[in-house]
């Protein structure tokens, strides 16, 4: 199981960089409660040395998972990680602690009866296995470490492969999406102060024709045009102002002639 885990991630890896995914995307990518897979193999190991708490180390696996799933619903993989988790919890809750294994997988596979007979983790499948279905019914030939796998296994090693071949792509085209995003604002920003700098001395202009108009009054065409003087009327007031004159004319030019009485 664990060579195959290996094996997954490394395919899914190179599969993710013939894409276009890189190591430091993958390092980038957020997982909220992170913490939870750390708590998810911490259960596991409990469940691989304890013999007392495998059952409940198996659960506690599988309930972080789910945990851990919930929270990060948009990272792929993790579904079938908690899915595979919950089916091997269930059958190794119900088989005392111990994985049934077909005996017909294990000629199929090549695998040593008497080591599965022999080992504390499994137990041979025979007529009073519970949920003889779920158990490690699926062969795995492989030359290197030759298994019997789980429903469970299968989409563990399916989720472990899920994410290592699509969330560094993802999360690659994310930073570049991310990147050019900053660069359009960074030229808008830039056509922008181009822009106030053009039109700086245009707004001086403005300004200095402005502050002239201010001083030498409104233009022509909006001032007020000033109001006629009114006429004077006609009668007393002229023949007066006339007769005032002649008199004073007279009496200018004849200083020494008297008056008749």
């Amino acid at each position: 199981m664990f060579v195959l885990l290996v094996l997954a991630l490394l395919i899914g890896l190179l599969v993710a960089r013939l894409r276009g995914g890189t190591l430091e995307a993958l390092g980038r990518v957020r997982v909220r409660l992170g913490w939870l897979a750390g708590g998810v193999v911490l259960a596991l190991v409990i469940a691989a040395f304890v013999d007392s708490a495998r059952t409940v180390g198996w659960i506690a696996a599988a309930a972080l998972a789910a945990a851990l799933t919930a929270a990060n619903r948009r990272v792929p993989g993790l579904f079938l990680l908690f899915f595979g988790l919950a089916l091997n919890a269930a059958v190794i809750g119900a088989n005392h602690g111990q994985m049934p294994v077909s005996t017909a997988a294990i000629s199929s596979a090549g695998v040593e009866r008497d080591d599965v007979a022999s080992s504390r983790y499994y137990t041979l499948a025979d007529h009073d296995t519970r949920l003889r279905v779920l158990g490690d019914v699926v062969p795995f030939p492989f030359w290197v470490a030759p298994s019997v796998l789980s429903a469970g296994d299968v989409l563990i090693v399916s989720g472990v492969a899920l994410f290592a071949g699509l969330a560094p792509v993802r999360a690659n085209r994310t930073l570049r999406a991310r990147g050019a995003e900053r660069a359009r604002k960074r030229r808008q920003r830039q056509r922008a102060a181009a822009t106030t700098d053009e039109d700086g001395p245009a707004d001086d202009t403005d300004a200095d024709a402005d502050a002239r108009e201010g001083l030498d009054g409104p233009p022509a065409a909006t001032r007020r045009p000033r109001r006629p003087a009114a006429a004077l009327p006609a009668g007393r007031p002229a023949d007066a102002s006339s007769s005032g004159t002649s008199t004073a004319a007279s009496l200018t030019k004849e200083p020494g002639r008297r008056s008749d009485p």
